[in-house]
């Protein structure tokens, strides 16, 4: 009732003010950030803040923290006090940080004081202006999303109610698609949006022609032994084990079936595609932290068996520039995980704990590339 009675307190006093006017260097005109006066104080909205200073927030709702990263350091805000850590220390800005909805509102004075003090050679508030150089941004902004299989080539069939892998893939990447869009401010496009046959040479082709700084592949997994169980991701690198090469394997014949058989095989396995191996290296690493944090969310949020991150050459992420990885959802296969996989709100779930994971990987390798 506490909680409620403040934020009902808070819209009532929410009334829009003036604007901060933000000028970036080598641009010709200014920015107007709305100000929103909260009691007597005017506040911005860290989500119109984002666009132009390229920040990156992340919220911890279990201690009320907020980390905000921006230019190559990170901030932490204590939701509903004026206190902040930057590197060692702690500052005061005198006014909460506050929280309304799902969005949180920095008070005027870190912009207009904090910041330049801060960052005196990219920041400088005079003649009521901030000043700011313009942020380098080279923060995760396209990602694309790869349902497996499709059109002629179903994937994986389920034995007992017949689902169709290639219709569990689309419904759960168009689900994940808002999420990424809305949620993280992401452009997404995908490899295929309906029931259409793509080979797994233009799914990658057409994540590096639209320079993605993510490439996510999308699949059910299927066994000739019905107990099979469990969701895997995986990213690219030789099979470790027999199970990864059983993987591999099954994913791997689109090509014979669908492609054009031995011959088209060949495409796959030529220099060009050693090569690809090898210009990959620099994102292995990061592709092995995008599939742990996309497994402990998946795992976490949908309490399926944990057949952990393997490694497996497959295909559809050889031709991949960019961090790469290939999720198995669960076993088709499997009666129970069947009926779970074609199941819409389990759907939902998968989609909403993928997009925890890649946000988590986000804002982790942004901080990375951005310092």
């Amino acid at each position: 009732m506490k909680k409620l009675y403040t934020s009902l307190m808070l819209l009532i006093l929410l009334c829009t003010g003036h604007a901060l006017r933000i000028q970036v260097q080598g641009e010709s005109t200014r920015h107007n950030i709305p100000e929103t006066k909260i009691g007597n104080v005017q506040y911005l909205a860290i989500k119109d803040l984002t666009p132009i200073f390229r920040c990156i927030q992340r919220q911890e709702r279990s201690d009320q923290r907020l980390y905000l990263h921006l230019y190559g350091e990170t901030f932490i805000f204590m939701e509903g006090t004026p206190y902040y850590s930057y590197k060692l220390d702690s500052f005061n800005m005198h006014h909460p940080l506050t929280r309304i909805g799902g969005d949180y509102y920095l008070p005027r004075v870190f912009l207009t004081e904090h910041l330049p003090m801060h960052f005196p050679q990219e920041q400088r508030y005079a003649d009521s202006i901030l000043r700011i150089q313009k942020p380098v941004d080279r923060s995760v902004q396209v990602i694309v999303l790869d349902p497996g299989h499709g059109g002629k080539d179903p994937g994986a069939v389920g034995r007992k109610l017949k689902a169709r892998e290639k219709d569990i893939n689309l419904a759960v990447a168009l689900m994940l698609k808002p999420l990424l869009e809305k949620e993280l401010g992401v452009r997404v496009l995908m490899t295929r949006s309906d029931d259409r046959f793509v080979s797994l040479g233009d799914r990658t082709k057409f994540a590096n022609e639209n320079k993605a700084d993510l490439f996510v592949s999308i699949h059910t997994n299927a066994s000739k032994s019905s107990s099979s169980r469990g969701t895997e991701t995986y990213y690219l690198a030789t099979a470790m084990t027999s199970d990864a090469r059983a993987v591999e394997a099954l994913e791997n014949q689109v090509v014979e079936l669908y492609e054009g058989g031995a011959s088209a095989r060949s495409k796959y396995d030529d220099l060009d595609f050693i090569l690809s191996d090898l210009s990959q290296t620099e994102h292995l690493e990061s592709s092995n932290e995008l599939a742990s944090s996309i497994q402990q969310n998946l795992i976490a949020g949908t309490k399926s068996y944990d057949r952990g991150v393997k490694q497996a050459n497959f295909y559809v992420l050889r031709g991949a520039f960019m961090p790469s990885i290939l999720i198995e959802l669960g076993f088709i296969s499997n009666p129970d995980e069947e009926r779970l996989l074609a199941n819409d709100e389990y759907q939902q779930r998968l989609a909403r704990t993928i997009f925890e994971g890649i946000k988590r990987f986000k804002f982790r390798y942004d901080r990375i590339r951005n310092t």
